[in-house]
């Protein structure tokens, strides 16, 4: 909460006129990235269907990243500190992404709890892709990959994740 005062030119007491708790805090950072991640999925979801959908749906989040890499950082990592209503809460903001990212796979078995691991992929590798992939284009590329290798439809097809 220093940091965060800190960065904002406030004294760390005067944070608490703004937001009644860290773990308030840290359930904006879920609401605020989940929301943000369903609204561009909604809209894409209106203009494409199956594979393109989720073709579609890597490059806006991986985009995102870039513009709210602390969003993601904080969500990956922090989740664990919320208290169960809020774990609940946030939860289901998630399952409600991840349900438009389930549409995307089609008949694929599992889906649900496919789209649950391509989320958390997602949100976790450009910080492990950095020094592999440098640009965001390389590192959606490298992520649709890995997608492709875990629906196991790796093929020479341009149009990945096709259905040869």
């Amino acid at each position: 909460m220093r940091e965060l005062a800190a960065a904002l030119g406030i004294g760390c007491g005067s944070i608490y006129n703004h937001i009644e708790s860290k773990e308030a805090l840290l359930y904006e950072f879920f609401e605020e990235l989940y929301e943000l991640l369903y609204v561009k999925a909604m809209k894409l979801q209106k203009r494409n269907a199956g594979p393109a959908l989720l073709h579609a749906i890597v490059a806006m989040h991986m985009q995102l990243h870039e513009s709210m890499p602390w969003h993601f950082q904080v969500v990956e990592s922090e989740w664990r500190h919320l208290s169960e209503p809020l774990q609940q809460q946030a939860g289901r903001l998630r399952q409600r992404y991840e349900s438009i990212i389930a549409s995307g796979l089609g008949c694929v078995p599992g889906r649900q709890n496919c789209a649950s691991s391509i989320v958390s992929l997602l949100n976790q590798s450009p910080v492990w892709l950095r020094g592999v992939a440098p640009s965001t284009s390389a590192q959606v590329e490298m992520v649709r990959s890995i997608i492709a290798v875990m629906l196991g439809q790796v093929s020479e097809c341009p149009c990945w994740p096709c259905s040869r």
